[in-house]
């Protein structure tokens, strides 16, 4: 791997982990993880079967590196457990991008206290929720989600929360 944007080409196959929750895994090869690690690029763009999808590359003692890959990214990209797969790994050039949904956008956009507290969360955070925002296809479903998370943000009272400190 040279250039600006180095991009790399590898073969795996989808795997399932089996435990407390249950998901797929693309193994990655250790030396193509670690040429990514050792510049410090977690981020990838990971175009699996020609279909781009953003990832972390995770490491792991029981597996090794690999791509975590949910129900909806396997049916994008027409794969199942045991499939053989072709990856192309390359940096992620905007690694702090966080896809959400337009309802909780537009209820950001009209909600200045959660907007505050949302834009002061870390990205790891921001991500984890928009996980949870995005994860319905109804728009209804999403828009209650918004409302619900926006109430929450504005109240403290998300999981892990401490309330706000009065000087």
């Amino acid at each position: 791997m040279s250039g600006k944007n180095p991009s790399v080409t590898f073969s795996s196959r989808v795997e399932r982990l089996e435990g407390g929750m249950r998901f797929h895994v693309i193994p990655i090869p250790e030396d193509i993880a670690e040429s990514f690690r050792s510049r410090k690029l977690t981020r990838v763009i990971a175009t699996i079967q020609g279909q781009p999808i953003r990832r972390a590359i995770i490491g792991s003692k029981e597996i090794g590196p690999h791509l975590v890959l949910g129900r909806p990214e396997l049916k994008s990209c027409g794969i199942a457990f045991g499939h053989p797969v072709t990856v192309r790994l390359e940096p992620d050039p905007e690694p702090e991008a966080i896809e959400l949904t337009e309802e909780f956008l537009e209820v950001l956009a009209q909600d200045e206290a959660a907007r505050e507290r949302w834009e002061g969360f870390t990205v790891g955070r921001r991500r984890s929720l928009a996980v949870y925002l995005t994860g319905v296809k109804r728009p209804e479903s999403r828009l209650r989600r918004a409302l619900e998370i926006a109430e929450k943000l504005r109240t403290h009272t998300l999981y892990g929360d401490q309330p706000p400190r009065v000087d």
